[in-house]
């Protein structure tokens, strides 16, 4: 998963970049304002539009961009009838969870609540990645591994981020007994997040093994089409 910067890089560095450019501007053409006789507002006008287009430039470069969701295309001929519009809701409720935990993030929530958003994060980057893969955009609806896919994407994981924003809204300010029941319900979405992750390393295994199927037909076609070729034409896959 890609490291997210910090909020020292994303807030910290283009404030004191700003700033920094700001002031400068601002005694650089104030003294030079005194020593013409003018004022000093143009010069503060101008170092303060310095610094918002210094800070504001640097904070859009180091941003932590969101995620790509998967692409889908509905010129793509070898999509099932009613696997598209499946294939479209996962992505979109994707986007939705993705936005939600950006959002927790950005609300500085509790340090044990950290661990928990990247792995619910990383979940809905490898839910994009099946649903963007042409293994499972080849599937019909009736497909078990959809059927779960789909469940996970617009069910399980929904719930369980919805768990965990009420979760860590009552860690902050909790104490006690309170808190350390909102600790274990904290531990339980983990654990839940954990057992999807395992249904999805299963479902990835099962695409791999479909290729790897696809591809010992290919290479035992070739090798009866080609009989003089020596060894398997696919042999370096």
């Amino acid at each position: 998963m890609r490291r997210r910067r910090g909020r020292w890089l994303t807030v910290g560095v283009p404030t004191v970049l700003g700033g920094t450019f700001g002031i400068t501007s601002f005694m650089v053409l104030g003294v030079s304002s005194l020593i013409g006789g003018a004022g000093l507002l143009a010069p503060l006008l101008a170092g303060l539009g310095i610094g918002v287009v210094v800070g504001g430039g640097t904070a859009f470069l180091l941003r932590n961009r969101g995620h790509a969701p998967a692409r889908l295309s509905s010129a793509r001929t070898d999509i099932p009838a009613g696997t598209l519009p499946v294939l479209e809701k996962m992505v979109k409720s994707t986007k939705h969870e993705h936005r939600r935990l950006s959002r927790m993030r950005r609300g500085r929530p509790d340090p044990l609540v950290k661990p928990v958003l990247d792995r619910a994060e990383l979940l809905l980057q490898r839910v994009n990645a099946l649903v963007g893969s042409p293994s499972l955009q080849s599937r019909r609806t009736s497909d078990a591994d959809m059927l779960m896919l789909e469940g996970i994407a617009d069910r399980y994981v929904p719930e369980l981020v919805r768990a965990l924003e009420d979760t860590a809204g009552f860690l902050a300010p909790a104490a006690g007994e309170a808190r350390e029941e909102a600790v274990a319900n904290l531990n339980s979405i983990d654990r839940q997040l954990g057992s999807l992750s395992e249904e999805l390393d299963r479902i990835e295994r099962d695409a791999v093994a479909r290729v790897s199927r696809s591809l010992d037909v290919h290479s035992e076609f070739l090798r009866l089409r080609l009989p003089n070729q020596g060894g398997d034409p696919l042999e370096g896959r």
